[in-house]
């Protein structure tokens, strides 16, 4: 989905491709998923908000340079009811019992300005998106983009063997 809200909206349709010879052409369907484009343009605005300006939730995993600035959005799913008890005690993540922490969550496409990668990473148990997920992003997406030109000068296409 983070893929699709990437490429402006538009559907993607995978495909293996097992012989070369007899790869069968993309489906012909353009589909957009929204009904008006600045929908998604609302959307990618606002994940290059929460990882770039100073109020979003995974700023501090920003990469100021250009070349590997991405645009994200944090996510905490909730492991068990919080109860009045557990809001007074206020305890940081790593105060909770390993079972009971919530699992973190990031999305996020980049580079922002020609984006060709897209993630999502789950940490079950690891606390909320920003301190545990977003920060991962961010090697990730530094360590992707430096290997890009590698990955392309390198003959890589190499299919099933079915």
């Amino acid at each position: 989905m983070t893929a699709q809200i990437a490429n402006g909206g538009h559907k993607i349709y995978p495909q293996i491709v097992v012989d070369e010879n007899n790869k069968e052409s993309p489906t012909d369907k353009f589909t957009t998923l929204y009904e008006n484009s600045k929908n998604i343009k609302i959307v990618q605005d606002a994940m290059y908000a929460s990882t770039n300006e100073v109020r979003g939730t995974s700023y501090r995993s920003r990469i100021d340079d250009p070349k590997y600035q991405f645009a994200g959005k944090t996510g905490t799913a909730q492991v068990k009811k919080i109860t009045e008890r557990d809001r007074e005690l206020d305890l940081k993540t790593f105060e909770i019992p390993y079972e009971e922490r919530d699992h973190a969550l990031y999305v996020a496409f980049g580079p922002y300005k020609n984006p060709r990668y897209a993630l999502s990473i789950l940490v079950e148990h690891g606390g909320n998106g920003s301190t545990t997920a977003a920060p991962m992003a961010k090697k990730l997406f530094k360590l992707i983009i430096d290997r890009h030109l590698l990955r392309e000068s390198i003959n890589n296409k190499r299919y099933l063997e079915i």
